[in-house]
């Protein structure tokens, strides 16, 4: 009987603590639930603010450059720029397994806790027991908190992308519509290359950024490896960084690839006035450039050089030096700003042995990215123009140093030469400009040549087969007499301004409208 007794005391006594333990374990479960949520998401907040037991790694700007960012592979002859990438490109992915590791390490300290070695018999059985009973509201509760944490993450995510992919589409957008309106391109002068978008170089480190267009390295800004913090669009890094090229990594001109961009070569044979035409009419372009409210500068010290000289040379009439054979060409660049808008004219005088041969001119890549270009032909080559010379207008001849090539051979030549480069010359411009007409004013035979009537001269002057080539290879040929000494007074119709004054206009920067001549 007393074993009875104390057998029913047992399972009495056993039953009440089953009992208070199920109400303290009842009890206690919402708060431990709401605990490991709680803990869940301070794990994945300490982890994002790099203070969590689990660190992430940061994407820095040589993994950027090395290729382990995580990115699409870039595109192109260049690798990536070294720069800080978008936190949405790659860094969110590594704090993602961070903070997943960090949930890992809860539950294994949780099991640590309960189970590792080295505890008393009782505060292990309690702290067994505290795990098994309360450990699934702790878990229960932790993984609500990581499903509402990674839903609010995927919430804010997708939002970010969204409104980063919008900006970029904006900024990429606005920069490459109003550089296409504007005929803004990038031309380097000292390796002829033509590109859309030029490398810019940082102001702090000097590091060499090629694609400064907003995308996976920032929208609006972005963050070189040094730091620094550069714009992302053509039009706001032209006026902060320094422009290269592309390709021979020479600074360009400033405001390359955001202003309109005129490229413009001057050809023709040995000694034409080629060097001359494009000395007076630079010096009459700035008058009349001033006439027109638009101001006329030089971005770079070579170009200002080239046309002080030039002007002297103009203003004093002397001779002027025969550009030297074999050398290629630099870029005499002229910048023209007005209230609305800028633009760079780059001229470009090879020496006229380089049109006399295929071979010799195969160098002259500025031909290729020309949107227009000048012919000059000297009328005392014409056969039929010395012909006419005789008696007293003999000396008239040796007055005019004429030149000592063919003009039909220089153009068929050079024309060759463009198409077999792909150059569809049936979209570009030709300004053929006839020089040295000062010489003729006087002659009954030049009066229709003095008077403007320049391809009905030609062509009975016996360069029809010319005159035909030429409107038959180019989209547009218009036909000017020049003279570098009577042209440079205002207003006066041989103006060696004109056939550059005409490019520009075809070239999206119109110098005002086209006044009528004073007479010859």
């Amino acid at each position: 009987m007393p074993y009875l007794v104390l057998a029913v005391a047992v399972l009495l006594g056993g039953m009440f603590v089953l009992a208070m333990m199920s109400a303290v374990i009842t009890a206690l479960s919402p708060l431990v639930a709401l605990g490991g949520a709680g803990s869940a998401l301070v794990v994945a907040a300490l982890t994002l603010l790099g203070r969590g037991p689990r660190r992430p790694v940061l994407v820095t700007p040589d993994d950027v450059v090395g290729g382990t960012a995580g990115m699409r592979a870039q595109r192109g002859p260049f690798p990536r720029d070294r720069a800080w990438p978008g936190y949405l490109v790659a860094q969110w992915r590594r704090d993602a397994m961070a903070i997943f590791r960090g949930w890992g390490g809860l539950v294994a300290r949780g099991w640590r806790w309960a189970f590792g070695r080295g505890q008393l018999g009782a505060q292990r059985w309690f702290r067994v027991g505290v795990v098994v009973f309360l450990g699934p509201a702790f878990m229960g509760g932790a993984a609500l908190g990581a499903a509402l944490g990674l839903l609010f993450g995927a919430v804010v995510l997708l939002l970010s992308w969204l409104g980063w992919g919008a900006a970029i589409g904006i900024m990429r957008g606005y920069d490459n519509v109003l550089r296409g309106l504007r005929r803004a391109s990038a031309s380097c002068a000292t390796c002829y290359h033509v590109m859309s978008v030029p490398a810019y170089r940082c102001s702090r480190c000097q590091a060499v950024h090629h694609d400064i267009r907003p995308g996976l390295l920032g929208a609006v800004w972005r963050t070189c490896g040094c730091g620094q913090r550069l714009p992302t669009t053509v039009l706001r890094a032209s006026r902060r960084l320094e422009a290269r090229c592309q390709r021979c990594d020479q600074p360009l001109r400033g405001g390359s690839g955001a202003v309109t961009d005129i490229r413009v070569p001057v050809f023709g044979p040995v000694s034409a006035g080629k060097t001359r035409l494009v000395h007076a009419g630079l010096v009459t372009l700035r008058d009349v450039a001033a006439a027109e409210g638009v101001r006329l500068d030089f971005v770079d010290e070579t170009s200002k050089q080239a046309f002080e000289h030039g002007e002297q040379l103009i203003t004093s009439g002397a001779d002027t030096t025969k550009t030297p054979a074999g050398r290629l060409p630099a870029a005499i660049t002229v910048q023209l700003a007005r209230a609305r808008g800028q633009a760079l004219l780059h001229l470009f005088d090879a020496a006229g042995e380089f049109f006399l041969d295929r071979d010799d001119n195969s160098e002259l890549e500025f031909l290729d990215h020309a949107g227009g270009l000048v012919f000059v032909i000297d009328p005392f080559t014409i056969g039929w123009v010395r012909d006419q010379l005789g008696g007293t207008l003999q000396s008239r001849l040796a007055e005019a140093h004429p030149a000592s090539g063919d003009p039909e051979q220089v153009y068929h030549v050079t024309a060759r030469r463009l198409r077999d480069y792909g150059v569809e010359t049936g979209k570009r411009a030709l300004a053929v400009a006839v020089v040295k007409a000062d010489l003729l004013t006087d002659v009954p035979w030049a009066a229709d040549l003095c008077a403007g009537a320049v391809r009905e001269w030609l062509i009975t002057a016996g360069l029809d087969n010319l005159v035909l080539s030429a409107e038959r290879d180019f989209a547009e040929v218009r036909f000017f007499v020049v003279s570098s000494v009577l042209g440079t007074r205002p207003g006066h119709r041989m103006t060696p301004a004109a056939p550059f004054r005409w490019l520009l206009g075809r070239g999206g920067f119109p110098l005002g409208a086209e006044k009528k001549a004073e007479p010859a």
